[in-house]
């Protein structure tokens, strides 16, 4: 009587899965390329998937099974960002060694420079944001982990300079509360019609320079 064998299950090498998983990344970059062209070129709500999905060279239902809607490309730019701000931050160099109110100046200035080339649709994106039922709501479960890992990098940074005596110990509140005043400056950002932006920068500094100063009068704070 012969003996059944089972089928040999496919090993996926450890090679091809990490293969996969890039050209699975090329194809997200190259949908949100292609978006973000549309969106500068027709605006966030009239650039249609279709379009997008042709200007990416891919077929419309491979392009669900990356992004299954607009939001969810925002999200992606949005994360995307992220990712390079932290890095931009971690990289070794003399901002490691400045001052925290002069880091904290960089990062927003810093995120500012990366998303100006797209401004119309980060203004986009913002009014969605204010609608409760989209994604992009800063209270929608999709926004969660996007708002961890902003939040788990600013409270690193607070609490380096908390152990070093640059600041009073703020906990969760103190990241919290710089993650506003980052939303309130791109706001800002966004409305501002000076040169050059101008006056976002010269708003960033004041603000800063009024933290400093109600932090030194505790004897905390010493920005030169």
């Amino acid at each position: 009587m012969p003996i059944k064998t089972s089928p040999r299950k496919r090993n996926v090498g450890p090679g091809k899965a990490g293969k996969r998983a890039q050209n699975k990344e090329t194809n997200r970059q190259a949908i949100l390329k292609a978006a973000l062209e549309l969106f500068r070129q027709k605006g966030f709500d009239h650039a249609s998937t279709r379009e997008i999905s042709r200007r990416a060279g891919l077929a419309e239902g491979t392009l669900f099974n990356y992004f299954r809607t607009k939001e969810d490309l925002a999200l992606y730019f949005l994360e995307r960002e992220l990712v390079e701000l932290i890095a931009w931050y971690e990289h070794p160099g003399p901002l490691q060694r400045a001052p925290l109110p002069e880091r904290l100046f960089a990062i927003v200035h810093h995120h500012l420079e990366q998303i100006a080339p797209y401004e119309d649709f980060i203004g986009a994106v913002y009014l969605r944001a204010l609608q409760p039922s989209s994604k992009l709501s800063p209270l929608s479960a999709e926004r969660r982990e996007l708002n961890r890992r902003y939040l788990s990098f600013i409270r690193g940074l607070l609490a380096a300079s908390e152990a070093k005596g640059e600041l009073p110990p703020l906990g969760e509140p103190g990241a919290y509360g710089f993650a506003l005043f980052h939303l309130a400056m791109i706001t800002y950002w966004l409305n501002d019609t000076s040169a050059g932006k101008e006056n976002t920068l010269a708003a960033l500094d004041r603000c800063l320079q009024f933290a400093t100063r109600l932090l030194q009068r505790q004897g905390q704070w010493d920005w030169q």
